[in-house]
């Protein structure tokens, strides 16, 4: 992590991204953390069964394990001041005064050489879903994102995600590969799927 902030980029001013849109966009501030572990902590499965905690049987998962973390307010800010330190953008939707999505560019990989290449990831509230507000976070980071310096984006989804899977494929993300059984979530066993979709020239 880096301990000096970089502004690559000004946060956003609110704009709606269409006339007839109802959704406005701009960049997170630690004030919608709140809101953002809200809407998070809604899209995680169910929990594990009541004997996930038993020790596994030689050669296999814990069901422990799988548990997933929700994620508290307090996380949440901090990963909104992590975003900016290391000039990635966080990207939060407002309508009828509430927050009702985000989406965010994490770095796709330490290695030198990747600092051209990012992952999305977005997050809708369970009211607004199927209401056009994750389709407005995508075309506003397919468009921002070269300014980021980003010209590839990749989203890495469970393979039974069908809403998200269906979201990047209306927004041109296409296959880039599959990691078999990497997910281990709440009991249950998923593959993760790897879309990818290039942008124009940034870096």
């Amino acid at each position: 992590m880096l301990n000096t902030f970089i502004d690559i980029a000004p946060p956003l001013p609110w704009t709606s991204l269409t006339a007839s849109s109802a959704v406005a966009v701009r960049a997170a501030t630690p004030f919608e953390a709140s809101a953002m572990a809200r809407i998070y902590n809604e899209s995680l499965p169910p929990g594990a069964p009541a004997d996930a905690d038993a020790a596994p049987r030689n050669g296999e998962r814990s069901l422990a394990r799988s548990r997933l973390q929700r994620l508290t307010p307090e996380l949440m800010s901090g990963w909104v001041t992590t975003h900016r330190q290391n000039g990635r953008p966080l990207w939060v939707a407002h309508a009828e005064g509430q927050t009702v999505g985000w989406l965010s560019l994490l770095g796709f990989s330490d290695r030198p050489g990747c600092t051209c290449a990012a992952e999305v990831a977005v997050y809708i509230a369970q009211d607004w879903q199927r209401q056009g507000v994750g389709r407005t976070l995508m075309e506003h980071a397919l468009q921002e994102a070269p300014h980021w310096g980003i010209d590839r984006l990749m989203a890495f989804i469970w393979n039974d995600n069908m809403p998200s899977r269906k979201l990047f494929a209306q927004c041109g993300f296409g296959p880039w590969g599959a990691l078999p059984g990497v997910v281990w979530a709440e009991g249950l066993d998923r593959d993760m799927l790897i879309l990818g979709r290039q942008l124009q020239a940034a870096c």
